[in-house]
């Protein structure tokens, strides 16, 4: 019957950000912003086990907090619409799931974790560094298939961990489950009665399951259909 001490505080946003048209079909825009994201009462209370592997909650963990701006550009015309955006992003107190510790063994918070397996803790990152590109593009296809449009989109992401004391192993490296390259494409048509049909599809590059980069995860390619 654990008892938890009772926490209290405040945190500030704040966003601005500015639009320019330099012609009738450019504009220009920036953005730069400050926000936080609360511990949710899984990440703070409630350890949990993936297999053999076992991580254990952190009644103590800090709220993330972020820092960002971004810049980019608008293109429009009749019938092509593209927009590219470039980003940065600080993120300071980052929680993530941090090996401490291979089995076998028992360990706070968790109890006995088998040979072989993991025993880990959601612990607060000094912090996650990621900096990219985003493209979005929009077709219309009217002049082939009347009601017929198409989208694509691609971003890049380079993402690194900024960690010490027991974070200090994974310094430098990728954040779990980030994948480098996310690409999606579609084409969808539309009729007045409301009857269409779609067609989409979306890919990801390779990414990390782990905080140490040890376990890998194929890249995946999804289509979707819908009539």
């Amino acid at each position: 019957d654990e008892k938890f001490d009772d926490r209290d505080g405040t945190e500030f946003t704040a966003r601005g950000g500015f639009a320019y048209d330099a012609s009738s079909q450019l504009t220009v825009r920036g953005a730069a912003y400050l926000g936080w994201r609360l511990p949710t009462l899984n990440e703070l209370f409630r350890p949990f086990r993936v297999g053999d592997d076992a991580t254990a909650a952190n009644a103590l963990l800090e709220p993330e907090r972020v820092k960002g701006a971004e810049l980019g550009l608008d293109w429009k015309s009749d019938a092509v619409s593209v927009g590219i955006t470039a980003f940065y992003n600080k993120l300071d107190d980052a929680v993530a799931n941090v090996t401490l510790a291979t089995g076998p063994g028992t360990f706070p918070g968790v109890g006995f974790v088998a040979p072989g397996a993991t025993y880990s803790q959601r612990q607060n990152l000094d912090s996650i560094e990621s900096k990219g590109i985003e493209i979005d593009t929009e077709f219309d296809l009217s002049h082939l298939v009347k009601n017929l449009s198409a989208r694509a989109a691609y971003a890049y992401v380079d993402a690194k961990v900024n960690g010490s004391g027991d974070a200090a192993a994974v310094d430098g490296l990728r954040p779990a489950q980030i994948p480098e390259h996310n690409v999606s494409a579609g084409l969808r048509w539309n009729l007045e009665n409301g009857t269409g049909a779609s067609l989409s599809m979306r890919y990801t590059s390779s990414q990390f399951e782990d905080d140490q980069n040890v376990m890998q995860l194929d890249d995946a390619l999804i289509v979707d259909g819908a009539v």
